[in-house]
Order: C-alpha cells, then structure tokens, then sequence
C-alpha cells in the first residue's frame, strides 16, 4: 500500500505536458504578440517623426525685439523650451555647429520663459551656455518666439547680415536623436560658403508656447506637450 501512495505522489509531482488544445493555441498567442510588439514599434517609430509646427512669417528680420541683428556675420537663432527632453539634441547638434562656424556666426538660444514659472536655471539652459560662443536670452512669455514665428521647440533660423532669412526648420534628423541631418548642413554650408541648398526643414520637439496645465502625460511616462 506505502509503494503504490509512493508511486501515485511521484506521478503527481511529474511535470504536465501541454494538452493539444493548448498546443493548438501557441501559433494564436506567438502572433497576436508579434502583432503587439509591431505595432507599438511603428507607433513609437511614427511619434519620432512627427514634425512639430512651424510658421512661415518672419522671411525677414522682425523690426522693434530686443535683439539686435549683426550685420557682419550671418544671425543663429534657436527657440527652446526649456522643459523639453527633445531639445537636448537639438543643443548637441548646436554644439556641432558651433565647433565648425565659431565667431563666425551670431549664435543666440532664446529660451521659453513664462512669468509664472522659475526656468531661469535647468539642465537645458546649463547644456546651452557650455557651447562656445552662443548668447542666452529669456523670452518673457515667448514674445520673441512669436514675433520669429517659431512654434515649436529646436526651430532654428539663420539670417544674413541684411536681415534676410536663409534657413528656418531643425536641426535634428528626428524627434530627439541626433546625427547627419540637412538643417545642419545647410547653416554650415551657408557660414563657410555663402549659399545653401536648402532654406527649410522639419522641426522635431515640443510646442513653445504651452502652459503648465495644458500638460499631457504620454503612456511613456514622459510629458507631451511640456516634457
């Protein structure tokens, strides 16, 4: 009797193999993941590519800001928000810029600066005044940002010493990554040789002119809209 309550708890204990309705399923259950996995890979992938908006006014220089053009080099401007993750890119391909251009280049970041917010002093105005040669300003409610007509975080606009603008749009390949991107030839190409190929190109990043409460959190647990 002790054998066969020995044998019967052995037999108890062996592993189950999976029945064949259950094999059956796995084919089911492997694709509808695959399905998963894909398409919040393309979603993710569509999300980084997204341009922000832009506006198409400001073909010259804006007339009664409280920034002065120079008339003996060509004028970089570059709009940031403050509190977006995107824009650290965008500074690094800045820095890029300013390593081959130098004083050759007029080189102001304005940034995002609302009344009821301190963000005078973060991470991204710290990335800013590392780069050689680039001013800072504070843009009081982004009144700037609006006279430019940059909408969006990372947009970049390079005038000439007569006020004419020569490029506007970013200068990143994509949301939030770095690398070879046309808006980053096109200034070099204009500071080095006086002409580019190209006067516009998307802008990755975040809306400028947000507030706090318009904040929307994405199902990444960044922020969209201010990040």
């Amino acid at each position: 009797m002790y054998d066969q309550w020995q044998q019967a708890m052995k037999e108890d204990t062996q592993p189950r193999g999976i029945s064949h309705a259950g094999r059956s399923l796995l084919p089911v259950i492997a694709g509808i993941w695959v399905v998963l996995i894909g398409g919040a890979f393309t979603a993710l992938l569509g999300y980084h590519n997204i341009p922000g908006q832009r506006s198409d006014h400001g073909m010259v220089w804006p007339i009664n800001h409280s920034i002065k053009l120079d008339t003996q080099r060509p004028n970089l401007m570059v709009f940031i928000h403050p509190q977006c993750p995107c824009s650290v890119a965008t500074l690094n391909e800045l820095a890029r810029i300013q390593a081959v251009c130098g004083v050759r280049l007029n080189t102001q970041v304005i940034f995002y600066s609302p009344t009821e917010m301190q963000w005078e002093d973060t991470s991204k105005v710290r990335q800013a005044l590392a780069i050689p040669n680039v001013h800072i300003t504070n843009d009081a409610d982004g009144q700037l940002a609006q006279q430019f007509g940059a909408l969006t975080s990372g947009h970049t606009m390079l005038y000439s010493g007569d006020g004419r603008r020569i490029f506007s749009g970013g200068i990143t390949p994509t949301r939030g990554h770095e690398g070879d991107n046309l808006g980053r030839k096109s200034i070099v190409q204009y500071v080095l040789d006086g002409e580019t190929d190209c006067d516009r190109t998307n802008v990755f990043g975040c809306p400028i002119l947000v507030t706090p409460s318009e904040v929307v959190i994405n199902s990444r647990g960044s922020e969209h809209g201010v990040k």
